[in-house]
């Protein structure tokens, strides 16, 4: 179903000029360099050949060049016309192995030499006498005398003729040549498991780069290297029998979507698995989930396509119906990939349609839906998103975000592109994140909401309900109250801000076992309450009379569960008594006291 989803995908992106898409016996590279010829074959320099990005940073542009990309490991394989430093000029950047490299020049120079009479063609020729004459030391010279170039040793080159514009790969001589070699048939026949032609089977299947911790020269989703996988006597590819090209228009699409010049607009990464998706059709959908999964974008045309889809999760499909939009029958595909030794893993494949992505994504919003923290942005603090995006969840269930469990977002993904129930360790983790630094933000609240909503179908209203009675969601905003009454009795006798409150020492034995440490704190908070002013000492007073009133007790241990309820109320009441604050006319002291949640 994957395979068969990126073979579909090839025909529509290789009529799009703007993702480059190469043709059957092509590849696009990386170059970063040019090795110019003189007619007579010497050279005449070599050029740096990278591109300014946006930021005026020097890039390896990507150049069509003739063959796949070159294959890794310890084998010599030469390319045709384009490669590396080792093998086009017999030089290798501190090279710990120089008789490999001699040997690589060596083949290099010996593929092309043997192709001279049946390519004919004079400007291949004097790539021949250039090769002819040139040694590896030459280079070193070369490099010595013009240090600025050192850095293009690493990457790829291509041969070019003094006074001319294209490379000697672009030459359509060359290119009708190759063509005629790319269609003849190589390769064991047999039944091809994506099209079900009978057509020569690709013995390896290609290299997909670009996949965060992987291989730089790229990894296969398809490969055999044991007798143990083998069956039947098939060994290697031919244990999963795909044509030589329909494995080409696989991974040239996915190569595509990972690494080429629209890559921005496909590609996503969450936690360790790198996210590429596609439609089978241009969609809304499709050039807005980059921005929507990186939380805004700065082109207006894409801001223009991002507030139709958020309208979407709003309101439902029918604004994209609306706009012509074919939400039933366009399918929307995503596809999660993580490195695994020489291979790449399948963290998870969804497939849908767009309304029931669209559905699924607008209900998992409804679920994790709570009121924001910080609605307005002040100074270099920006508002909290509206639709927080995976990414932001799971940075809140770990320390640093390298440190987040591997398999975590992948499950999370699954969960939001399914409508299944989130994992629980999102849940747990997020849990003890909280009790580790004290800290209730916005997006750990949603997280917290999301589970207890769709897991344990709890009724949970996105800001403070006064009329729950949870004993444990009461209880977090009895913690909250006390809390406020700490820091107001504190500014009223000092005039400065408190540093730390109970929420620092007492949030989590709190949550955990209220009935050992709620008698403490309410002691604690006779102190702080004699130092307000009488109308706030009422206010407080009435608060806490209402939240108790409503109590039936106090337990002695709250399950996981329960602590979610407190933490959500201990939110919400924050979150309450700050944005009445904040509206109240600033005439007494307390209303002068800056309030943030987090500390």
């Amino acid at each position: 179903m994957i395979l068969h989803s990126l073979y579909k995908l090839y025909d529509r992106l290789v009529d799009d000029p703007a993702y480059g898409i190469a043709k059957p016996g092509y590849s696009p590279q990386k170059i970063s360099f040019r090795v110019v010829l003189k007619p007579n074959g010497s050279l005449f320099a070599i050029q740096d050949a990278r591109i300014k990005n946006d930021k005026g940073k020097p890039i390896a542009g990507a150049q069509l060049v003739l063959g796949e990309a070159k294959p890794s490991g310890s084998g010599i394989n030469p390319c045709l016309l384009w490669d590396n430093t080792t093998y086009m000029l017999g030089y290798k950047l501190d090279d710990p192995k120089p008789e490999r490299t001699l040997k690589s020049f060596e083949a290099f120079r010996d593929k092309h030499l043997a192709l001279e009479t049946e390519i004919n063609d004079t400007d291949f020729s004097v790539i021949c006498r250039f090769l002819e004459k040139w040694t590896p030391e030459k280079t070193a010279e070369y490099i010595n005398a013009n240090p600025e170039i050192k850095d293009l040793a690493t990457g790829f080159g291509l041969f070019q003729i003094q006074g001319q514009v294209q490379s000697i790969n672009e030459k359509s001589e060359i290119l009708k040549w190759w063509d005629k070699q790319t269609v003849k048939p190589i390769g064991e026949l047999g039944q091809c498991l994506i099209t079900g032609d009978n057509a020569p089977i690709a013995r390896l299947h290609p290299k997909i780069k670009s996949v965060a911790g992987a291989q730089s020269a790229g990894a296969s989703i398809v490969s055999f290297n044991a007798p143990a996988y083998e069956s039947y006597g098939k060994d290697q590819s031919f244990n999963a029998p795909v044509s030589e090209q329909a494995a080409f228009k696989y991974g040239t699409a996915l190569n595509s979507l990972l690494n080429g010049p629209k890559s921005n607009k496909h590609r996503i990464r969450i936690s360790d698995t790198t996210c590429v998706f596609w439609t089978d059709q241009p969609s809304i959908v499709e050039d807005s989930l980059p921005f929507y999964f990186s939380d805004g974008s700065q082109d207006e045309a894409a801001r223009s396509k991002v507030e139709t889809f958020l309208k979407s999760l709003r309101l439902g499909t029918q604004v994209l119906d609306e706009l012509g939009e074919d939400t039933q029958n366009n399918h929307f595909y995503i596809l999660g990939l993580a490195p695994n030794a020489a291979r790449l893993s399948v963290r998870f494949f969804h497939q849908s349609t767009v309304a029931e992505f669209v559905s699924n994504l607008r209900a998992h919003h409804n679920d994790i839906s709570i009121i924001r923290q910080f609605e307005n942005a002040k100074g270099k603090r920006q508002p909290d998103p509206e639709f927080p995006a995976n990414w932001q969840l799971l940075k809140e269930t770990a320390r640093v975000y390298d440190e987040i469990p591997p398999l975590l977002g992948g499950a999370l993904m699954r969960a939001v592109l399914e409508n299944a129930p989130y994992p629980e360790g999102l849940y747990s983790a997020v849990i003890r994140r909280i009790r580790a630094d004290q800290t209730i933000n916005y997006f750990r609240a949603a997280i917290v909401k999301g589970v207890l909503t769709r897991n344990h179908q709890q009724i949970i209203s996105t800001m403070l309900d006064t009329e729950n009675k949870e004993p444990a969601y009461l209880l977090g905003r009895l913690f909250a109250t006390l809390e406020k009454i700490q820091e107001e009795g504190y500014f009223s006798q000092t005039g400065k801000e408190l540093k730390g409150t109970i929420r620092d020492k007492y949030f989590s034995s709190a949550s955990a076992t209220p009935a050992t440490i709620f008698p403490r704190l309410e002691t604690l908070s006779t102190h702080h309450r004699r130092h307000l002013n009488p109308p706030r000492k009422i206010q407080f007073d009435q608060l806490i009379g209402e939240i108790k009133w409503k109590q039936s007790g106090t337990k002695n241990n709250h399950t996981l569960k329960e602590q979610g309820m407190f933490i959500l109320g201990y939110y919400h009441q924050r979150k309450d008594l700050f944005t009445k604050q904040q509206s109240n006319s600033p005439d007494t002291a307390q209303s002068k006291q800056p309030i943030t949640l987090n500390k």
